[in-house]
């Protein structure tokens, strides 16, 4: 009699089931009753949706100088947050007139407001950002800005990767230094198979190019050893820089900066990885 019983109420649950998640159907699908709502909602969603192109942030710094952060960017109408660290590039900016201006505060913290709350009105004027970057017409849809910076945040210096150029895996060295740099692969570990390559110095008329820049794309979990050195002005023989084993990633690049340390006047390894938004 208690098999019946437990049969009944199994039933009851069964049939119970499709009406209750059809419930929940029907009032995910309903559409809104007030169209200029849903559409204030579509556009809002849009509005904070992460750009697909533009320019992403990152900070290189010899000199151990940090930015600010976070710090303020236009975003549409409105203004977002932004950090921007080492090693891994910020969030995409679109610039505005091919400019991207930097504030420490938000500068218009209740834009977006409805007029209860005393929306500011179009007109009102913005206080000067603290610095601006200017992105040069040369520049793709997708580019990385190297930022180095200064104790006056406004003679912070810029340069740019077309991340076009540097595939999304493998491993990558730009030489900004004054030194010349080799370096040497093996595939076996062991540099029975070694392949030299040569990575030529900075100039800034030339920007980055292939002189002084090297990639290793390689498969995905491809281990490949190597040794990096750097020659001295007059020096005979090559000094090591670091002598390693790297890894391909089939999501994100990792490229290597070489710049000068200023305190040790030798070349600094300062590490990018780029991924996809």
């Amino acid at each position: 009699m208690k098999s019946f019983y437990l049969l009944l109420a199994c039933a009851a649950v069964v049939a119970f089931m499709p009406v209750q998640a059809q419930g929940r159907r029907g009032r995910a699908a309903r559409p809104s009753s007030n169209p200029a709502a849903a559409s204030t909602t579509t556009g809002a969603a849009a509005e904070a949706a992460e750009p697909k192109s533009g320019v992403r942030f990152v900070v290189c710094s010899p000199s151990g100088e940090n930015m600010p952060s976070p710090l303020y960017v236009r975003s549409g109408k409105e203004f977002k947050a932004i950090h921007i660290g080492a090693r891994s590039a910020s969030n995409r900016v679109k610039p505005v007139g091919g400019v991207v201006e930097f504030w420490k505060e938000n500068p218009m913290p209740t834009a977006g407001m409805d007029d209860n709350k005393k929306t500011p009105s179009a007109d009102k004027k913005l206080p000067e950002p603290i610095f601006k970057v200017t992105v040069p017409s040369t520049a793709s849809s997708k580019t990385i800005c190297i930022l180095t910076p200064s104790k006056e945040i406004e003679k912070t210096s810029t340069l740019f990767l077309n991340e076009g150029d540097f595939p999304r895996k493998g491993m990558h060295i730009i030489n900004l230094s004054s030194f010349p740099l080799q370096i040497t692969t093996s595939d076996k570990g062991d540099f029975s198979d070694k392949k030299e390559s040569k990575v030529g110095v900075y100039r800034r008329e030339d920007g980055i190019c292939a002189n002084n820049s090297w990639s290793f794309k390689g498969e995905k979990g491809q281990q490949v050893s190597f040794v990096l050195t750097y020659t001295e002005k007059g020096a005979k023989s090559p000094k090591r820089i670091k002598a390693s084993t790297f890894v391909i990633s089939g999501q994100q690049a990792v490229i290597n900066v070489v710049v000068k340390d200023p305190k040790l006047n030798r070349p600094r390894i300062m590490t990018i990885q780029m991924s996809e938004d």
